[in-house]
């Protein structure tokens, strides 16, 4: 039974039935546990007492297991309730599909370092009902792009950036970085073995080469979508650093010539709020993507994640057939 302790770490530290049985366990697990004084109930949810981080260590050691962190006690409930939610997603999206001949790369709540980062309301405007991206105009943007203006596949050729190249440039121009921090990342490989030959990239910090890349950020506040455009913007500001700085000419074509795709998807709870989003989303416009192409925004829910009723081989399965395809560089808006 104490096994089960071993689900929990510090990216997701609070379970529930559902999120135990999706994980192949035994939920009676929890109550036993909860009544040994391992775990303790908190919301809906449970999560580690001090008395369990010792047994869940303990349990490592009988099973020659290195140790990883549990993380802290958690004692705030509206916390543990979102912390919860963010482990349903998890779930649910890595039951969706498989990664045939490949394998799945699967983080939670990634911190991303952004350079140059922008205030949140100077990523996009309004006009109208649409929606305008205004961070490619910013001054430190444009600063950006002349220092580093090799993108595409000539730029093989050519010496990447790095870190180094990126730090260098942030000093020069008194800029701090900042930060973007996504619930749920996928870095799929398929064909995992064909491509292990290639010659890996020291520049490549993210571990994004030859890998299709699922960026999945929960809707917390479904009635206010525009609080997801910071995100946006921030991420659009990751790609184009990749495409610069760490994998000039790789990023989004791999060793076989492939495309490597690049998606976003947006889970909230309820069909009707997927519903809502996709509306809002498209009503705004491709500049959501347009500045970061290709760039695919998709959308789920939890009670479309929760129905699904066969596992898909792959990602690309997946996202033509369960998930809604808000917007695509190769269509216009409602496509």
């Amino acid at each position: 039974m104490e096994d089960l302790l071993l689900l929990f770490n510090s990216h997701l530290p609070v379970w529930d039935e559902e999120t135990v049985i999706i994980a192949g366990e035994n939920p009676e697990k929890l109550h036993g546990l909860a009544e040994s004084g391992d775990l303790m109930q908190i919301s809906s949810g449970y999560v580690l007492t001090p008395q369990g981080i010792r047994t869940r260590e303990r349990v490592e050691d009988e099973l020659y297991m290195p140790h990883t962190p549990a993380g802290e006690v958690i004692i705030d409930s509206f916390r543990a309730h979102e912390m919860l939610e963010l482990n349903r997603m998890t779930q649910f999206l890595d039951r969706a599909f498989l990664t045939d001949w490949g394998i799945k790369e699967v983080t939670t709540r990634e911190i991303f370092p952004i350079m140059p980062c922008l205030p949140d309301d100077k990523y996009f405007t309004f006009e109208g009902e649409r929606v305008k991206a205004t961070w490619p105009e910013a001054p430190e943007i444009k600063k950006f792009l002349e220092a580093f203006p090799n993108f595409g596949v000539a730029a093989r050729k050519l010496p990447a950036p790095g870190q180094a190249g990126l730090d260098a440039w942030a000093r020069e121009n008194n800029l701090r970085y900042g930060s973007l921090i996504v619930d749920f990342v996928l870095r799929s490989r398929a064909d995992f073995n064909h491509y292990k030959n290639y010659e890996q990239l020291d520049s490549d910090k993210y571990k994004f080469l030859d890998a299709d890349r699922l960026f999945v950020q929960k809707v917390w506040n479904p009635n206010n979508p525009e609080d997801l455009l910071p995100f946006i913007g921030k991420l659009h500001i990751f790609l184009t650093e990749q495409r610069r700085i760490f994998l000039p000419g790789w990023f989004d074509i791999d060793h076989d010539e492939n495309e490597d795709w690049i998606l976003l998807a947006f889970v909230t709870d309820t069909e009707s709020q997927l519903d809502a989003l996709t509306k809002t989303f498209r009503q705004w416009g491709h500049d959501l993507i347009d500045p970061a192409n290709p760039l695919y925004i998709l959308g789920s829910s939890i009670e479309r994640l929760r129905n699904q009723k066969e596992q898909k081989r792959n990602m690309y399965d997946w996202f033509q057939e369960e998930a809604i395809r808000i917007m695509r560089p190769d269509a216009p808006d409602g496509e």
